[in-house]
């Protein structure tokens, strides 16, 4: 029998190394959407913007994430906008984006967890993840265009995707 459950995220001193960013609070409005985005650590656009669009700047801190699924930004700076062209990944939080990737660690997409909601009525994705979190351990500040831990957005896929139960 399946429960449904809510999704609590672990402590944060509990957050594997990978998840750890010291990143600064606050968000600030996407230049062209005008809806609220954090910022990322330095690493990110530096690991997943292209060669050549790293070429269009010299400083790559300071940037902020814009999660808007209908917005082209990606990243921005004061008037300096990356759209998903200039990055490496696709965005899996954009309009379109296939696959729509949600855990850039462990290869877990949208696709790929309703998939397996559809065929079992549940998905492990949220502890597959939790358990590769602690080995190999996981690398989003790098590889998740957000420069942020999936946990939350993969529940997020769970819990509005038909058959919406989180096994435990």
């Amino acid at each position: 029998m399946f429960q449904a459950v809510k999704f609590v995220p672990a402590r944060s001193n509990e957050a594997p190394t990978g998840c750890l960013t010291n990143v600064p609070k606050g968000k600030v409005p996407c230049p062209r959407c005008g809806k609220p985005a954090k910022s990322v650590p330095e690493k990110t656009p530096a690991h997943l913007l292209t060669e050549k669009a790293k070429t269009q700047t010299a400083d790559l801190s300071g940037f902020y994430f814009c999660k808007t699924p209908a917005c082209n930004v990606v990243y921005f700076r004061g008037d300096k906008v990356f759209e998903q062209k200039d990055v490496s990944v696709t965005v899996g939080c954009k309009k379109g984006a296939a696959p729509a990737t949600v855990c850039y660690c462990f290869g877990w997409t949208k696709e790929k967890i309703a998939e397996q909601l559809e065929r079992t009525g549940k998905t492990d994705a949220l502890d597959d993840i939790r358990a590769k979190m602690k080995d190999p351990g996981c690398s989003c500040v790098t590889l998740n265009p957000s420069g942020s831990c999936c946990l939350g957005d993969v529940a997020a896929v769970i819990i509005t995707a038909p058959g919406n139960y989180l096994h435990h």
